[in-house]
């Protein structure tokens, strides 16, 4: 008997007692404008888009973030684009959360057949706005060595990015 309900108290705890636990991810269409110290630097006001996904516990503020962007700089044989991997700690509100991000990006330029590619921390802040459809906004200050041979745009841009969250 007392097999029994041991056995029936142990099934009891696994089953009834645990709160659900819905760790999320969440895909994301976004745009991306590059504001440039630099106004002869071929990225100088460069609009990208791309793709975030994201992961978060919803009993935890941190998440993890990637995303990529493909610019569209002015000149026809230069193309640009950045992939980042960040660390999200969100302060969690119902409606309106900041929250700030620190991570690693790479990014790589390509002009006139030479491409090159380098990496280097970056930091951003935001708000999401969770109006029935999750909107974000944010920005965020890239650190980058010098490249060579390249056009000049090495200037630690900050880029502000919107879009749109589903999931």
């Amino acid at each position: 008997m007392r097999g029994i309900l041991l056995t029936l108290s142990t099934v009891f705890a696994l089953v009834v007692l645990p709160a659900p636990a819905d760790a999320q991810f969440n895909f994301s269409a976004q745009g991306a404008l590059i504001t440039s110290v630099d106004t002869l630097s071929s990225l100088s006001n460069a609009f990208g888009v791309g793709a975030r996904v994201g992961f978060k516990a919803p009993l935890f503020p941190i998440g993890v973030l990637g995303q990529g962007v493909y610019y569209f700089p002015d000149g026809t044989d230069f193309s640009y684009s950045t992939y980042s991997i960040a660390a999200r700690y969100a302060f969690p509100s119902p409606m309106i959360s900041p929250y700030g991000l620190g991570g690693w990006q790479w990014r790589r330029a390509s002009s006139g057949g030479a491409s090159n590619t380098e990496s280097g921390a970056m930091l951003g802040i935001g708000v999401e706005l969770n109006l029935g459809v999750s909107l974000f906004l944010e920005a965020n200050w890239e650190f980058h060595e010098e490249v060579t041979g390249m056009p000049d745009f090495d200037n630690n841009p900050i880029v502000i990015k919107g879009g749109i969250t589903f999931g």
